[in-house]
């Protein structure tokens, strides 16, 4: 396991709404997300999911590409809690990650994760990776989200956000109303 130290970087949260991801406007939004990287970047070599958050994407996403994603684990958020503070340090697994027989990995790569909060489990796992890349390798990020303050954004992805999200695979909060996330209309490409 490596653990990750970074600077402090803040998340955007206005506190107008909670946002929720149903499962149909993820799917949606996945499909949109696996075009976007095939017409951008052609067919990826790997996928990649950021469990646990990236790992249900990864899936949809993949499976468009017809590609089984591999995972990697990660947490950055000391805990799921509504509007959790970021807290500068990334924790980040490898083990669990299958790499070719000659244990590298090559090509075209893609990361993806549920949401770019501020940037720093992507930049934590694409440090990571690299040890284990040929020089060559071509690494991009994909998000359902980026939330308004996140310093370098994920390379593609669906909803830009000031507030919280509550994916699918997430139980909303009982003391707080939600409001949908739209279905998406575009892909954000920053390649």
């Amino acid at each position: 396991m490596t653990h990750t130290a970074i600077a402090p970087r803040q998340r955007v949260f206005e506190h107008r709404r909670v946002w929720q991801l149903s499962a149909a406007t993820m799917e949606r939004g996945c499909a949109l997300l696996a075009d976007a990287v095939s017409r951008h970047a052609g067919r990826p070599s790997a996928v990649i999911g950021i469990a646990h958050g990236g790992s249900n994407p990864a899936r949809q996403i993949g499976a468009r590409l017809d590609l089984t994603p591999g995972t990697v684990r990660a947490r950055h958020n000391p805990s799921d809690d509504l509007y959790t503070p970021a807290s500068g340090v990334v924790s980040c697994d490898l083990d669990s990650l299958q790499l070719g027989a000659d244990g590298r990995l090559d090509g075209t790569v893609l990361l993806v994760d549920d949401i770019c909060g501020t940037g720093a489990t992507f930049d934590a796992v694409l440090r990571a990776l690299r040890a284990s890349a040929e020089p060559s390798t071509r690494f991009l990020t994909s998000a359902l989200c980026r939330n308004r303050g996140a310093e370098t954004p994920p390379n593609f992805y669906c909803w830009e956000v000031a507030d919280w999200v509550v994916f699918p695979w997430e139980a909303a909060p009982g003391n707080r109303p939600t409001t949908p996330l739209p279905d998406p209309t575009e892909v954000i490409t920053c390649v």
